[in-house]
């Protein structure tokens, strides 16, 4: 009997020791299992944070989008409208186009009274170099370049305070040419 109850004794103690075991591996399993759910918390508070971020800089986009679309499509074409290259190359055409057009009539001019003068250049203010004028106008016009488009550009990267608050200074400044009127 003797066997049987140090049998018995031993195998208690090996289960006592199993369930030492199984304690400290649950332990290690609990701890494990906490450390993974406070690092889900964490990086959940962190995409919470990210999201919101994301959300407020989608906002602003919109925000500029909408402000952009409905009100400073105008700013922008006043600008075009404003420029100094713009007025000049317009009022060349203008003026290249109006002389042309008084050379076409000094022409038919001459051409009713042709036995009065001897040529269209001899009537005063007729101008032999109008066509080339009006042709180096047109180029002119398709060659031009707007310098103020150039400083809308350059707030392209700027926050949409920024971009609200240059759009009410004047839109050309004391260092452009302007043609006053």
């Amino acid at each position: 009997m003797r066997t049987s109850y140090d049998q018995l004794l031993a195998d208690y103690h090996r289960l006592i020791t199993a369930k030492g075991e199984l304690e400290r591996a649950h332990d290690r399993a609990v701890e494990s299992y906490n450390a993974v759910i406070d690092e889900a918390k964490g990086m959940l508070s962190r995409w919470d944070t990210e999201m919101v971020e994301l959300y407020a800089q989608m906002s602003e986009l919109m925000l500029m989008k909408q402000w952009f679309l409905t009100e400073r499509v105008a700013w922008v074409v006043k600008l075009v409208q404003q420029s100094p290259e713009l007025e000049k190359v317009v009022a060349d055409l203008v003026n290249s186009v109006n002389a042309v057009g008084a050379n076409e009539g000094i022409k038919q001019g001459f051409k009713a009274a042709h036995d009065s003068v001897r040529s269209a250049e001899e009537v005063p203010g007729y101008d032999a170099g109008a066509q080339n004028a009006l042709d180096a106008a047109v180029k002119a016009f398709d060659e031009l370049q707007i310098s103020v488009l150039d400083k809308v550009a350059d707030l392209i990267d700027k926050p949409l305070s920024v971009i609200q608050q240059r759009s009410k200074l004047p839109i050309v400044g004391e260092d452009d040419d302007v043609a006053q009127i």
